[in-house]
Parts: C-alpha cells; structure tokens; sequence
C-alpha cells in the first residue's frame, strides 16, 4: 500500500511576521499604580475656599447715627452739612456693626472741616466681657485735616492700615470717636456727615 504523504503546513508571509514582532506585549499594571490612578483628587484648603466664597461689601453710616458722648453737649444737625456738637468743640461717637470673621479693608469718613485745625477720628473696640487695656482698644487714628472742596465743601478721608490683617475678633465692640465738632466764629464749622465701611465676608 502506498503511504499517504503529510501536506507541509503553510509558511507565514514575511509581513506577517514583521507585524508580530513589532507588536508589543501587554504589560500587567502593578496593584500600587492602579490604586495611585482610583486615587481622589485632592480639595483645595480651606483658606483657598474662604477666599473664593468671601464678598465685599460695603455699608454707609449717615451723621444721624453720631451720638454725643456728653448728654450735656447736646448735637446740631445741618441737615446735609451733617451733624456736631451743639457746644463746640464736642466728640460724636458712633458703633460700627462689622461680622465676626469680616475682613475690614477701609474705613471712611465724610466731614466738614473749614477751620484752620486737624482733629484725630479714634476707631476704638472694647472687649464684650473684660476690660481692654491700651494697646489693645485703639484700633486706627485718622486725621480730619481743614480743607474746603466745590461745590460743598464735603470732605473726605479713607484709612487701610488696621491691626490683626483687618480681621474682626469675636467678642470686641467696634466705634468711632470724632472729637473738635461744633459751630465757631466766623460761620467756621467742623462736623461729621456720616461714615462707610468696605469689608469682605
């Protein structure tokens, strides 16, 4: 009997074998890796996020908040020219409703001064609960130079530098002292018209 004969099996073209060769083998990812990769990203800080969701805003104190600090002295009011003292020179005092946590960016005072004298605004705190000792009470001194503006002679003058980066401390009382206000000879007259404040929170 003749033997049957065993077909050769057929031979890979070259560029098939050119095409296995340059394709290269899967790598296994390592376990660390892989879980390097599922890993949340990391939140911004906190301060980061304060900074973002924090506003500016600004609020205005008209002269009929002043308040003398005497009840003996009494206060005039000028209407539009504001308020002072009805026996010159006497201070005016008003509070200043800041948020815990506010960031105070400026303090502004709108006045009248058209005598030849600079009088110093105290901005001043006290503490809810305990006596504050100097140094810790006065928080600005601004001076309120004479000057005279067209048409009206409405001045103003506008403080940045405050302690503590500006920030409001949580059981202070906050208020502004204008003293040297009231009516001279010569129809002179130093008064205060109100106040505003610029603050973030």
């Amino acid at each position: 009997m003749a033997s049957a004969k065993k077909k050769a099996a057929p031979k890979k073209s070259a560029a098939k074998k050119a095409i296995a060769k340059k394709t290269p083998a899967k790598k296994s990812v390592p376990a660390k890796k892989a879980a390097k990769k599922a890993a949340p990203k990391k939140t911004p800080a906190k301060g980061i996020i304060d900074k973002i969701l924090r506003k500016r805003h600004t609020i205005y104190i008209e002269s009929a908040a002043f308040f003398p600090l005497s009840s003996a002295t009494g206060y005039v009011d000028h209407f539009q020219d504001g308020r002072c003292a009805a026996v010159a020179p006497g201070d005016l005092s008003v509070a200043l409703p800041i948020p815990v946590g506010a960031i105070l960016k400026s303090i502004s005072i709108h006045y009248m001064n058209t005598t030849t004298n600079t009088v110093i605004a105290f901005f001043l705190r006290k503490h809810a609960n305990r006596h504050s000792p100097s140094g810790e009470i006065e928080m600005s001194f601004i001076n309120l130079p004479p000057g005279t503006l067209p048409p009206d002679n409405y001045l103003t003058v506008t403080d940045t530098t405050f302690p503590d980066g500006g920030v409001i401390q949580d059981k202070f009382l906050h208020y502004i002292t204008i003293p040297g206000t009231g009516d001279f000879p010569g129809g002179l007259k130093i008064s205060v018209r109100g106040v505003s404040l610029v603050y973030d929170f």
